[in-house]
């Protein structure tokens, strides 16, 4: 058994955003190696990434709009992985894995809010769905008669808030590794390989001729030092070919998706507990 809990900070040039994250897992092996056999194990896991609430002061532009702050709260995704592992020792000190996995994605959030300009006065939005509630923010100095409240449809622009920002999905990965021990050293080098197929959302992004994101390429070192006999010291680079895909999912959706072409490396420093 194995889990863990993190937080991280995101920024861009004009926001920050925090998310907590989890993961709880358990490990099986039921083939013990043999010759050239190699020892496989199942593990079943469960991860994910939470926010108390995310908020965009940057101007985005949504077919119909452009909404001057937006606001989410609660978003999460949560995924539901199986692995199957095979192991083969090269030595004492050497052995190789390699690891196939299954899982499913969900997002969700809870509510939507976003602040708007229409004929000269700031609107503040609240979202149900894809029905649209506008209030006026004053003062508007407009001249001529000032709408004091409106209902609007995001589907009257093609919009379809859920699920463009709380989709479901399926993703398959495929992994090499090669881990190296000696003394109270372990060396780990891996590269992994990942596809998404999400649902709506990406159907959403090509008929308006935007581009999706279906799959990552990500290398990762990792040096791990036990000072204790169950706590070690570790250091970890990664290398992501598209940023936050695997990491974070509940940052993709269909505004903040052509971020993702961008490549993303982390770099990391922490203690590890083994029980």
């Amino acid at each position: 058994m194995s889990g863990g809990l993190g937080q991280r900070h995101v920024s861009d040039a004009a926001d920050t955003y925090r998310y907590n994250s989890w993961q709880l897992a358990g490990q099986y092996r039921f083939l013990e190696a043999a010759g050239r056999r190699p020892a496989l194990a199942l593990r079943l896991s469960s991860w994910g990434n939470r926010a108390a609430s995310t908020e965009s002061n940057t101007p985005v532009n949504v077919p119909g709009a452009i909404l001057n702050t937006v606001k989410v709260t609660e978003p999460s995704d949560q995924q539901v992985q199986a692995d199957l592992i095979g192991t083969w020792t090269m030595s004492q000190s050497l052995d190789v894995s390699a690891l196939l996995s299954l899982g499913a994605s969900r997002l969700s959030y809870g509510a939507l809010s976003a602040t708007t300009t229409r004929n000269g006065c700031d609107y503040q939005l609240s979202f149900a769905g894809n029905d649209i509630f506008g209030t006026l923010i004053s003062p508007c100095a407009a001249t001529g008669g000032v709408i004091q409240q409106f209902f609007d449809s995001s589907g009257d622009y093609g919009v379809d808030v859920a699920n463009e920002i709380a989709w479901r999905g399926s993703f398959m990965q495929l992994k090499v590794n090669s881990a190296w021990r000696s003394g109270p050293w372990t060396l780990q080098g891996g590269y992994l390989f990942h596809a998404v197929q999400r649902e709506a959302v990406d159907v959403i992004l090509a008929s308006r001729g935007k581009a999706a994101y279906t799959q990552n390429h990500n290398i990762t070192l990792d040096a791990d030092y036990r000072f204790l006999p169950h706590v070690s010291v570790f250091s970890r680079a990664q290398f992501s070919s598209n940023l936050f895909f695997n990491d974070i999912p509940v940052t993709y959706n269909s505004s903040t998706a052509s971020r993702f072409g961008s490549k993303y490396s982390l770099f990391s420093l922490g203690l590890r507990a083994v029980f």
